[in-house]
């Protein structure tokens, strides 16, 4: 509970930092519990309660995935910030959901230091309340917006709307899922408490039966129904009439299923494992714990894999993505150094070649003359 002075804390607790500090025994009732699933209580939790002797493999793990997020999505806007790209409606959806998932490769990459300095209050304080806030914000938006990628893909393909329409409509509408998306996440900061036991350890809890009701709305609205939107888009994409068969036209277009089909994996799975398993920290086996750091990645694995899922299954952007300087800078140090190996290559055998036409004669005495060929001048 947020606060000015001890004075707006119940049962004359502490304030600290603004936030009230209540001792452990008023949280283990009923009503507030050490509850953490995936999308409420911080990764950083989990890994922390697992062995000890594990968390240079976490570290390098956030470090390892969040480098891989920040290449793929680095990558990717520099291929779709090209004007041909940029220019039409969905370029405005996939610039936004770039930007988003390297912020949450950002955020990814402070679980290093908060596991580092994870008992430091600042760091558990951000922990409980901040990368959780900041993090389902990114993840919740950038799934909306993969949804309006699918949308607008349709409306493109199946209704023959403009792609060079005005982007304003892309733009307000991104927006608007932002704004909704921060809004409705405020439950992630004043629904949360660091409390304290005897050996003033410190624990996020929440209050699980006023906010998780609104939570599961939210868990339901943005990242259920875009599962919909996308296996509606899907249907209504190999609705379509082409001469090819059920296969050929899934080939055909890998560009809209690609990315539709990895989302609802990944959002399927990590679903059903958010209403099959209630995890508990404290209660959870290590194998369980595990699963549940696993899952958390999992929900990840869409924004940190955008080039692979929205630029390389479609040939378009994989062509403008060889225009951007940075490939064209790479291929053309590749280039040259291929060029000369193919030049050296190609002198060789021309040089066997000639030697071996060449009349060959020995000298026998000083009578004999020498056959000057230019060829075994030294240039």
């Amino acid at each position: 509970m947020l606060c000015l002075n001890s004075s707006h804390c119940q049962n004359g607790n502490r304030c600290l930092f603004g936030f009230c500090i209540y001792p452990k025994e008023n949280y283990f009732t009923d009503q507030y519990s050490i509850h953490s699933n995936a999308l409420i209580l911080p990764i950083i939790g989990a890994t922390h309660h697992d062995l000890p002797s594990l968390w240079h493999m976490y570290i390098w793990i956030f470090i390892i995935l969040a480098l891989i997020g920040l290449l793929n999505n680095i990558f990717a806007l520099m291929t779709f910030i090209r004007d041909r790209i940029r220019y039409t409606t969905f370029g405005i959806y996939l610039i936004i959901y770039s930007i988003c998932s390297l912020l949450l490769m950002i955020l990814i990459l402070t679980n290093v230091l908060t596991a580092i300095y994870y008992d430091k209050y600042i760091f558990r304080l951000w922990a409980c309340h901040g990368y959780p806030y900041l993090s389902l914000n990114m993840v919740y938006t950038s799934t909306l917006i993969s949804a309006a990628i699918a949308i607008e893909n349709v409306l493109i393909k199946c209704f023959n709307f403009d792609k060079f329409r005005s982007r304003k409509s892309s733009l307000f509408i991104s927006l608007f899922i932002f704004l909704i998306v921060s809004v409705s996440n405020l439950d992630k900061i004043f629904s949360r408490y660091l409390i304290t036991d005897q050996s003033n350890n410190l624990y996020c809890v929440y209050d699980k039966y006023t906010y998780k009701p609104w939570s599961n709305i939210m868990f339901f609205f943005c990242i259920i129904f875009p599962c919909f939107i996308h296996l509606i888009c899907i249907i209504r994409i190999l609705s379509i009439k082409v001469k090819e068969n059920f296969i050929q036209r899934i080939f055909a277009y890998q560009n809209y299923m690609v990315p539709s089909l990895f989302i609802i994996l990944c959002i399927f799975l990590h679903g059903l494992y958010r209403y099959i398993i209630d995890f508990n920290l404290f209660n959870s086996s290590t194998f369980i714990i595990r699963l549940h750091i696993g899952f958390i990645f999992l929900l990840y694995a869409p924004q940190i894999l955008t080039y692979m899922i929205y630029v390389l299954p479609n040939d378009f952007y994989v062509r403008e993505f060889y225009q951007i300087w940075f490939y064209r800078k790479l291929c053309c140090c590749f280039y040259n150094k291929r060029r000369h190996i193919q030049e050296f290559e190609v002198i060789h055998r021309l040089w066997q070649r000639r030697t071996s036409l060449e009349t060959v004669k020995t000298i026998t005495n000083l009578d004999d003359t020498c056959v000057d060929s230019e060829f075994y001048k030294k240039t």
